[in-house]
C-alpha cells in the first residue's frame, strides 16, 4: 500500500515536471565562476534539485550512520549489564556470622 502511494505521488510529480518543462523551454543565461552558459530553464532547475537531493542524502546518511553506531553501542551495554545482573542474582549470597559477645577471660 505504501509503495503504491509513493508510485502515484511520484507519477503526479513527474507529470507536473513534464508540463512545467514544456511551458518553460526558453533558454536562460547562467554565469558560473566566470563562465556564461545558455541552458533551458528546466535543466537549470533539474540540476539544482539534483544537487540539493545529493547534499541532503549525504547529510542524512551521516546522521543515520551515527545513530546506528550509538544504537549498537547501547545494545552492547545492555547485553553487558544483563549478563552482570544475571551473574549477581545467581551468585550465592554471603552468610553473615552471628555476632558473638566478647569472651571475658577474667570470669570463671
Amino acid at each position: 500500500m505504501k509503495g503504491q502511494q509513493r508510485f502515484i505521488i511520484g507519477l503526479v510529480l513527474a507529470l507536473i515536471l513534464i508540463i512545467f518543462a514544456l511551458l518553460n523551454g526558453q533558454g536562460v543565461s547562467v554565469n558560473f565562476f566566470g563562465i556564461q552558459l545558455e541552458w533551458p530553464l528546466i535543466v537549470i532547475i533539474a540540476v539544482s534539485v539534483l544537487i540539493g537531493a545529493v547534499v541532503t542524502w549525504l547529510i542524512s546518511t551521516s546522521a543515520v550512520a551515527n545513530a546506528k553506531k550509538q544504537i549498537r553501542e547501547l545494545q552492547q551495554r545492555i547485553t553487558e549489564l544483563t549478563k552482570a545482573n544475571k551473574a549477581e542474582k545467581s551468585a550465592p549470597k554471603p552468610v553473615q556470622a552471628p555476632k558473638e559477645e566478647p569472651v571475658d577471660s577474667t570470669k570463671k
